[in-house]
């Protein structure tokens, strides 16, 4: 197999799995929402999995500096669009989503006419790696858990940097593997999501891409304990109501999943997993001011 063949691959396992009906029942009856990002945890512990993904979104946007009704945003892997419409009615932004799950977009353009927002967000079918935008067209990008799907960071860093406009902002969310973990060793575990690669990104691989690119980083913010804590929270649920789980999804995905997020709590407790938020931004221009010194602070371990 080549290497454009494995990277074809990564993409369109990504593809099958948000596709998959399984997957859809699964994450409708667990969390009840379409929203899939991680949950934030630790000042309200008693939240359930879609309060604490709903604070993730909420404590993300708090992040970015300046949106308001001008700002134009994209949504790298957008899923059912959950962060889109919240960005839209609580800003006032447009937001573009783009997505590789055809079924997921079409929920999203769904959910988005039921809630008065097609005017504000725009669904575009698209890979990460190449994306059909033109350059310097956003504000701010975004994504939330989806790049560690991709084989290919740095393509996907570099089409970021080319979209964004010269001082705009990227908030990059994503589930990641401690700079010190041997390849293959998450391979188990990812398996249960399709995702075959040895290796996902770290918070010192993000970090150099980045800068490689020319990124200026803002901030970043190590989140890993709630990766267990959501993860565990996810495993516990599936077993609980595994008999009714067993009437929408198949017995082949159940037990996939069930070993599979096994796997996961496994590995976040071996500190191999981990998750985290980077903020970073495109130089501005010289007719572009520079997002303030306030926001330049690296953060660790940092509490919500």
């Amino acid at each position: 197999m080549n290497t454009a063949t494995v990277h074809d691959t990564a993409t369109e396992q990504a593809r099958k799995h948000y596709n998959s009906q399984d997957a859809h029942n699964l994450y409708q009856f667990v969390i009840g929402t379409d929203t899939l990002n991680l949950g934030l945890y630790d000042d309200q512990p008693t939240r359930t999995i879609a309060e604490a993904m709903k604070k993730t979104t909420e404590w993300m946007a708090e992040k970015a500096v300046g949106l308001n009704e001008h700002s134009r945003i994209l949504d790298i892997g957008a899923g059912y669009g959950p962060a889109a419409r919240y960005l839209a009615k609580t800003y006032g932004s447009h937001v573009t989503c783009l997505n590789i799950s055809e079924e997921q977009n079409e929920r999203n353009k769904m959910l988005n006419h039921q809630q008065g927002l097609s005017n504000l967000i725009n669904v575009v079918y698209g890979n990460f790696k190449e994306m059909p935008i033109e350059d310097t067209t956003f504000d701010l990008a975004w994504t939330q858990d989806a790049l560690f799907h991709t084989d290919e960071l740095d393509k996907v860093l570099s089409e970021t940097y080319r979209v964004l406009k010269p001082g705009g902002q990227f908030l990059l969310m994503d589930i990641l593997q401690a700079d010190n973990c041997p390849d293959g060793a998450l391979k188990t575990a990812l398996s249960r999501i399709r995702i075959d690669h040895d290796r996902i990104g770290s918070f010192e691989y993000y970090k150099t891409i980045a800068n490689d690119l020319g990124f200026e980083l803002l901030s970043v913010v190590d989140l890993s304990p709630h990766l267990l804590t959501h993860y565990t929270r996810w495993r516990d649920a599936v077993i609980e109501h595994e008999t009714e789980l067993g009437k929408i999804c198949s017995m082949e995905f159940l037990e996939l999943t069930k070993v599979g997020l096994n796997h996961w709590v496994e590995a976040a407790e071996n500190g191999l997993f981990t998750w985290g938020l980077f903020h970073f931004q495109r130089p501005p221009s010289k007719h572009h001011q520079s997002i303030t010194s306030s926001n330049t602070t690296t953060h660790a371990h940092g509490k919500i």
